[in-house]
């Protein structure tokens, strides 16, 4: 028997920058919503998906959209609570066996809607890596502060062009093969880098974050008016 894929869409109530951040309104719909609606897209033949948040107002949304809410205990809605905590109480809860784990973090909401399927893909075929992140170049004039002193990683002599690439998560996505939380956490030690394909993405952490995705969103809807025939 083919065993399903989990998605995860973690959303706690609590957020340093952004007040309520999981509910903050996105074109006129809560930040969670978007992931949500790309969620609901999965064939569920294929596909669990779960939401898991200590928030009532995030547990309305999802009785709504006819998603599973799972309600996090208080332990685990910190801000120093991993991750990895999340998503082993939530396999936990709901004790099934599962092939993947896909995280799907409400806070960064653009994705291609072959993401998921181009990422299990590359696990199926390279066993030997446990994860996979969704990543993003980042060609920028990095530096350390040591004593007050600017301390460049890179030739001051280099132009941009020159630097070595570096990237970051976009935190779209997060693949686990399901062995690492099985019996109790283990956290992956090989994870092969998705590199995002020149496409738009945002990390909501600041109200220009905020700004910027409005903006793509807006862009995308228009575009779809516009090739309506």
């Amino acid at each position: 028997m083919i065993k399903k894929n989990l998605v995860i869409i973690p959303a706690r109530k609590g957020s340093k920058r952004i007040k309520d951040k999981n509910l903050v309104k996105v074109l006129n719909k809560p930040l969670i919503f978007w992931t949500i609606n790309f969620a609901k897209k999965l064939k569920r033949k294929k596909y669990d998906l779960v939401v898991t948040s200590d928030c009532h107002k995030i547990k309305k949304i999802c009785n709504k959209e006819k998603i599973l809410f799972i309600h996090r205990p208080k332990k685990l809605s910190t801000d120093y609570t991993s991750m990895h905590e999340v998503i082993f109480d939530t396999i936990k809860t709901l004790n099934k066996d599962y092939e993947y784990i896909i995280l799907l973090q409400p806070t960064s909401p653009l994705r291609k809607l072959d993401l998921i399927s181009k990422s299990i893909r590359i696990l199926n075929l390279k066993r030997n890596f446990d994860s996979l992140t969704h990543l993003a170049k980042n060609r920028s004039f990095t530096g350390k502060i040591i004593n007050n002193r600017w301390v460049p990683d890179y030739h001051l002599k280099r132009r941009s062009q020159d630097i070595n690439d570096k990237f970051l998560p976009t935190g779209n996505l997060y693949v686990y093969r399901s062995f690492l939380y099985k019996n109790k956490i283990k956290f992956p030690k090989k994870t092969y880098g998705l590199i995002s394909d020149n496409e738009k993405w945002v990390d909501i952490d600041s109200q220009e974050d905020l700004m910027l995705l409005n903006f793509y969103l807006t862009e995308k809807q228009n575009r779809k008016i516009l090739l309506k025939p």
